[in-house]
């Protein structure tokens, strides 16, 4: 069945949405993460690291609503630009310009290799979702690819949470004491924000031959919602610590 008959508009509808949604589900993985930081402290380890995880979690909670924040206006910049673009191409030079290598500073190039572990785990979780959700843009974009910078990408998301971390004042050190919990929680909030675009699609009759495969939506007690609802899909329920539902959308 062919797709309605302004499909740019729907792409670029379909765009905001996906980030409008991330928007919404900022608070809940934020929060998420702050609670998977406390959950360490159950787990037994030697008096330092667990000296360290107390130091991660107080220094968490003071930088919270910075990180927050930062997360949200990076996002809301990439909806006023109209949802295309979100990555600052100029943090790293082009591969193969070594010279221009030692005017970035180790800062940002530590920031891109957590980012981009971050990117993978997103890729590792979400692939068939993103893929999907790719071929459905490029139908109704009519191109080949997406653009290196385009906000669909995981990396992009990955670079705003990364750059938005080291700028509410967390250093790479606490990245890596809480690496699993971020990159647990935002693999789930990608997913679930591609599961979302793509059964709004699949509704606008796009590309409906590629299958939207079962998805088990994670519902959490830890906070009041998700990324769900993305373009009016359906809605995440809160109450514990971060679980699997059984109910397949």
């Amino acid at each position: 069945m062919a797709p309605p008959a302004d499909p740019i508009a729907l792409a670029a509808k379909a765009r905001r949405g996906y980030v409008e949604g991330l928007l919404r589900g900022v608070p809940g993985v934020v929060k998420a993460v702050a609670d998977g930081a406390r959950l360490m402290l159950d787990r037994a380890a030697e008096p330092a690291v667990q000296y360290k995880r107390r130091d991660v979690v107080l220094d968490l909670q003071k930088a919270i609503p910075a990180w927050q924040m930062g997360i949200t206006r990076q996002l809301q910049a990439a909806l006023a630009g109209g949802g295309m673009t979100a990555s600052r191409t100029g943090d790293l030079p082009p591969p193969g310009r070594a010279a221009a290598m030692t005017l970035v500073d180790n800062d940002t190039i530590e920031n891109e290799i957590l980012s981009s572990r971050l990117a993978l785990a997103m890729m590792d979780r979400a692939s068939w979702e993103f893929t999907d959700l790719r071929s459905r843009m490029l139908s109704l974009e009519r191109r080949d690819e997406l653009d290196a910078g385009d906000v669909l990408r995981p990396h992009v998301l990955a670079r705003i949470v990364a750059s938005a971390w080291q700028a509410a004042g967390l250093n790479h050190d606490t990245w890596r004491v809480l690496q699993d919990v971020l990159h647990d929680e935002f693999a789930h909030f990608t997913e679930e924000a591609y599961h979302d675009t793509n059964r709004w699609l699949v509704q606008q009759r796009v590309l409906p031959e590629v299958d939207l495969r079962p998805f088990i939506r994670r519902s959490r007690s830890t906070h009041g919602g998700s990324t769900a609802g993305v373009l009016g899909g359906g809605g995440g329920d809160g109450g514990g610590a971060p679980r699997v539902t059984a109910g397949v959308l």
